[in-house]
């Protein structure tokens, strides 16, 4: 599967995520399910530079590496997870998908398990990580040397660990 460039929808989530901004500047849901949401729509968007980074900053706010690995996985109900993550997860991925609408039943889930900051908070989070991780997939098929940085940021690693 080829991952996602910039196209109207990575627009759309930026400019969502612009109007919401100041959500991120005092967060309520925590460092470390925030870094856990990071990682999932960075692993469905499929960019690795992100994944990378925010590994590091995962294992910083206290994540393992198996909740990193288990976060970027594309299945995020892995048993680690308590109910309020493993839903915020699910959410993530549905709103990075835009399958929102055809979900209600785990948007209404999301709803009753995050009050309505913390809702606006994860929706800003995905928003502006589709975005960001779309910019990068697309400069990194267009500028020379792709293969150097993703062996130099541990790429190549991160890669085999998904196979």
């Amino acid at each position: 599967m080829t991952s996602p460039t910039l196209d109207r929808r990575s627009f759309t989530s930026l400019g969502r995520a612009l109007r919401d901004w100041r959500v991120l500047r005092t967060p309520k849901i925590g460092a470390a399910l925030r870094e856990l949401i990071i990682l999932h729509v960075s692993s469905v968007n499929g960019c690795p530079v992100c994944s990378v980074a925010h590994g590091l900053a995962g294992r910083a706010s206290g994540l393992g590496r198996e909740d990193i690995r288990a976060a970027r996985a594309c299945e995020p109900t892995d048993p680690r997870f308590d109910e309020r993550t493993r839903v915020a997860l699910r959410y993530a991925e549905l709103r990075t998908l835009d399958q929102e609408r055809a979900h209600t039943d785990e948007g209404a889930e999301f709803a009753a398990l995050f009050d309505p900051e913390e809702q606006r908070e994860v929706r800003a989070i995905v928003d502006l990580f589709t975005f960001n991780n779309r910019f990068n997939n697309t400069w990194e098929r267009w500028l020379p040397g792709a293969e150097r940085r993703r062996e130099r940021l541990g790429l190549c690693d991160l890669d085999r660990e998904k196979a």
